[in-house]
């Protein structure tokens, strides 16, 4: 699992999905509340439409401290045999700036798929 470091006094978070490798998928985001099982945000979506992948992490910043993000996606690769591979990345931004990036990377194979990724959210 990746840490994230963040300014808890400054601009606000967001979080970027981004699918590449000619993929149909759907996915789903959950931000997890520090060491709890409860659910911050749950959202779902997928790579077929106009609509950004982005999401605002909530307000307060220091509130974030400790929470986690995790994508999980499922995915079908369109033209396995042109495209080979696969990248499904979760990128965190403060303000305009890209704070890190977490990535899952793979060979298409023609079948379904699933990546999972999470990021731990850690104030300076």
């Amino acid at each position: 699992m990746k840490t994230i470091e963040f300014n808890p006094n400054g601009e606000a978070l967001k979080v970027s999905f981004k699918f590449s490798g000619f993929l149909l998928a759907s996915y789903t985001y959950t931000l997890w509340e520090a060491e709890s099982n409860h659910k911050v945000v749950y959202e779902k979506g997928n790579n077929q439409n106009p609509q950004d992948d982005t999401y605002q992490l909530p307000m307060p910043l220091k509130a974030n401290d400790g929470r986690l993000i995790q994508l999980r996606t499922e995915f079908i690769a369109q033209d396995p045999s042109n495209v080979k591979n696969y990248t499904i990345s979760t990128e965190v931004y403060q303000g305009s700036n890209l704070l890190g990036t977490a990535k899952d990377e793979g060979n298409n194979t023609g079948s379904a798929q699933s990546s999972l990724i999470f990021i731990k959210m850690k104030k300076l």
